[in-house]
């Protein structure tokens, strides 16, 4: 059975989802729903919660944040500072010198970096701009034709066991790309037109409570507002679809995270 945490903020969402975990036995669930109603709101207690995740996340590993979570997913500052679309040869590159070897980068890099068949580049995000901004202009507007696959089936679908969940992307870039109709933890992402406004959904095979949840929402939450700017449309609801949900132990393990979401507010 799918549970459903309905909020008005990210932060708040978060704490519920994390509640419900950490209430599991096995600590884990399927099909955990956090809908938010304004997503970019962050207030002044939502900051001080970020404040004291990040400092149990360090606790448990120097090199984890929020924001660095946030980050794989839409680099912000970079966007602030380099503005569209500038901002998307400077990740690259900053990618191309700090990326791991054998692995596969981050989500923000699928999203901008894919190649054609023969091998040209296109970046399927500008896309998705561009066909809300072409929308944007014509009386007859398409709800549901705004899809960002991050699943990779060259890479992804592989003889690899490295998570719960198997993922089959149904979505491919490179022929659907045009359409108005039509092994990462985070699936796929999706864009809805709902009353003028601009609807997220992002779809998890896996995700990590503890030591990714709240920097990924927070990341989800700056895509989602970025594709609405640049196209025109004001922001609408964000909901994650967390197909499998886990309380790990990126806050220091289960003593540490109970006593940590004991001082927390009330979501």
């Amino acid at each position: 059975m799918a549970e459903i945490f309905r909020r008005s903020r990210v932060v708040q969402a978060w704490l519920a989802g994390t509640r419900y975990l950490l209430s599991q036995n096995s600590l884990d669930s399927r099909n955990i729903i956090l809908e938010i109603a304004s997503p970019q709101l962050i207030t002044a207690e939502d900051c001080n919660v970020i404040k004291n995740v990040d400092k149990a996340l360090k606790g448990k590993n120097s090199h984890r944040s929020v924001l660095t979570a946030a980050g794989t997913i839409f680099p912000q500052r970079l966007y602030e500072h380099h503005g569209r679309p500038a901002w998307y040869t400077h990740y690259q590159t900053i990618m191309k010198r700090s990326k791991a070897p054998n692995t596969w980068g981050t989500y923000a890099l699928r999203m901008i970096d894919r190649k054609e068949s023969n091998g040209t580049p296109f970046n399927p995000l500008e896309k998705i701009i561009n066909k809300l901004s072409d929308v944007k202009q014509q009386k007859s507007r398409y709800k549901a034709a705004y899809e960002l696959g991050v699943c990779d089936p060259n890479v992804d679908i592989a003889n690899v066991l490295n998570g719960e969940g198997f993922d089959l992307p149904t979505y491919n870039p490179i022929q659907d790309r045009h359409k108005l109709m039509g092994s990462p933890c985070l699936s796929h992402v999706t864009f809805k037109l709902m009353n003028d406004k601009l609807d997220l959904t992002a779809i998890y095979r896996s995700h990590y409570y503890a030591e990714r949840a709240l920097g990924n929402l927070i990341g989800l939450a700056q895509l989602q507002a970025y594709v609405a700017k640049e196209s025109g449309f004001e922001v609408g609801v964000m909901t994650c679809i967390s197909t499998y949900a886990k309380l790990d132990n990126g806050l220091g393990g289960v003593k540490a995270a109970r006593s940590l979401l004991k001082s927390l507010p009330i979501d």
